[in-house]
Formats: structure tokens, sequence, C-alpha cells
């Protein structure tokens, strides 16, 4: 391993431990396990069953991807094993996921890594603007509550109208945006020398034509649909395990798409499975609803765990059948030949 990678993986290793440290510092283990006997598992059952739809259906829409490249014969089974399997080595190191399904369809299906690998690329970067979408949209959906607690944060008065400052807030955030994509448009169209910039540039340039081609994709009704699907899984598997204890049982939809967007978040920091990031930023989000301190960071980690529980059970016999097939493959190519 080389030492770059070792220091990556070192410095997410302590970002997690560091981020459930903090999570965990004030929460008393006894209070903590005896909060276990009143969970309803029926609903915790029910929410992985969900996320494990969501993954097929993530399969099956990079099946939809892959096709007109001239992959159509492929299965959506062997899809969702290689997804399972990314997500089983994400727990190892993360963003290893996407470049271990990669190799797993290189492996069984003999799709070139660079034509996967951008395809991957295409559901990331379409994923990130739906999260930063949902995100701008449970602040529209929770605004009143969203806006208290930005006030009393902030220290400001809450008995007087700041809808003026929230304004200007907003216009600002918007001119950055716009101004970051007249920049980024002008580093694509730029020619680097330095040997550095180039490889970032070519990077660059790979994710804004990943995520244009989703224009080659032939199933467009398909296509949308399985996003839809993905994300609306997304947000009933973390909603449903809000009845399987009685501290949450009573939040609403505003409440589970500020789950969903804090749970989106914390999955796409640098840290192995979102551990410790997860249950920070989710625990703290339920703090804003109201619920307390022990309460919100025992949901996260009943949240997080089943997922946990179900990326173990589920990508490691995805990891196991696909050496399966694999070595079959194997043992029919040479019996061919």
């Amino acid at each position: 391993m080389k030492i770059s990678s070792i220091i990556k993986y070192s410095l997410s290793l302590l970002l997690a431990g560091a981020l459930f440290y903090f999570a965990f510092r004030k929460v008393s283990v006894e209070e903590f396990i005896e909060k276990i006997a009143y969970v309803n598992y029926s609903w915790v059952l029910l929410s992985i069953v969900l996320s494990v739809l969501s993954h097929w259906l993530r399969g099956y829409r990079w099946n939809l991807v892959l096709r007109p490249l001239g992959y159509d014969k492929l299965s959506n089974g062997r899809t969702f094993l290689a997804v399972m399997t990314g997500y089983l080595a994400n727990l190892a190191f993360p963003r290893l996921g996407e470049v271990t399904r990669c190799g797993v369809m290189k492996k069984n299906d003999k799709i070139p890594m660079s034509i996967s690998f951008g395809t991957v690329i295409t559901e990331r970067a379409l994923d990130f603007l739906i999260l930063l979408s949902l995100i701008f949209l449970d602040f529209i959906v929770e605004f009143d509550l969203v806006y208290g607690f930005f006030s009393s944060s902030v220290g400001w008065d809450t008995s007087v109208d700041h809808t003026a400052d929230i304004a200007i807030i907003l216009a600002v955030l918007i001119a950055l945006g716009v101004a970051g994509i007249l920049i980024l448009k002008r580093i694509l169209e730029h020619e680097f020398k330095n040997t550095f910039l180039q490889k970032a540039h070519r990077v660059l340039t790979d994710v804004v034509n990943g995520l244009l081609s989703i224009r080659k994709v032939e199933n467009i009704p398909g296509f949308i649909l399985s996003t839809i699907g993905i994300w609306f899984f997304y947000f009933l598997m973390s909603y449903v395990i809000f009845f399987a204890i009685p501290e949450t049982s009573e939040l609403g939809f505003g409440a589970g798409l500020s789950i969903l967007a804090a749970a989106g978040v914390a999955m796409a920091m640098p840290v192995q499975g979102g551990i410790g990031a997860y249950h920070t930023l989710v625990s703290g989000v339920l703090i804003i609803y109201g619920v307390e301190a022990t309460s919100s960071l025992f949901f996260a980690t009943l949240l997080h765990t089943s997922q946990l529980v179900t990326i173990l059970l589920v990508g490691g016999f995805s990891a196991l059948l696909t050496l399966f097939i694999a070595r079959k493959r194997k043992t029919e190519l040479a019996l061919e030949s």
C-alpha cells in the first residue's frame, strides 16, 4: 500500500473516531443500553427491506446508463451484486466502493473500468445535485424551525423580523453558486501546462462529461422513476425508524426530510461508512426537533446500525456470490479454449 493511501486511511479513521467521540462523550452508557428494550424491531426490519429495494433500484438505474454504451445484455441481479459489493468496500475505505463495483463489472461482464467508472461519476454527480435540492427543499418546508434555530444560534432577537437578512444571505449564496458555475466553465475551457493541474482538469472534465452522459440514456422514464424511487426509499427507510422508539414516534414528514438531508451529508463525508459523522449530524437534527440528546443519539445509532448490518450481510453475500460467478466464468472460458 502506498504511503499516501496509508495517510488518507489514517486521517479518515481519525476523523471518524473524533466525530464518534464527540457524539458519545456525554452519553450515559446505562441509559443508552436500557433503550434497547423499548425498540419495536418490526419497523427496523421494514427499514432494512426498504434500503435493499433502494440498492436494487440503483443497480437497475446503472444498467440503464450502461446500455447505450453497448452493454445491453446486463443482468439487474449482477449489477445489484456489484453495487452491494461496492458498499461493503466503502466500510473499509471511503470511496473505495466506486472502484470496487467497477472492478466487479470488469471481471464478470468485461466492461472496461474507464467506461463503468464514467457512469459512476454520472451517478455521484446526479446524487449530489439531488442532495443539494433536498437540503433546499427541507429549508423551505421547515423554514420556521430552521429560522428559529439559526436565529438563536447567531444571537438574533426572534421578536424582530429578519426576513431581509435571510434574503441577503440567500442572494449571496445564489451569487456564489453562479460565480462557481462561471469559474468552472472557464476552468474547463482553459488548457493547463502544469502536470498536476492537467490531471485535475481531466478529472473535473470527466465529472462534467459524466453528468452530461445522462442524455444518452434511452429509457428516460425508467431512469427518472428509478432515481425518484431510490431517494423515496431512502426517505422511507429512515422515516419508518421514527416509529421504532417512543421518543420519535410523533415526528412527521418535515423531520423525516431533515434526517434524509443530514444522513446524505454524513454519508458523503470522507469517513468509513459515515461512522461518527452520521451519529453527530442525525442526532443534532433531532435535538432541533426537541428530542432529548440521548434519545436522539440512540435513534441515529439504531438507524445507522441497521444499515450497517444490511451492508455487512447483503454486501458480504454479494461479494461471495461475485467470487463464485467470476470463478465459474473463468472455468467456462478454460473449457472453451
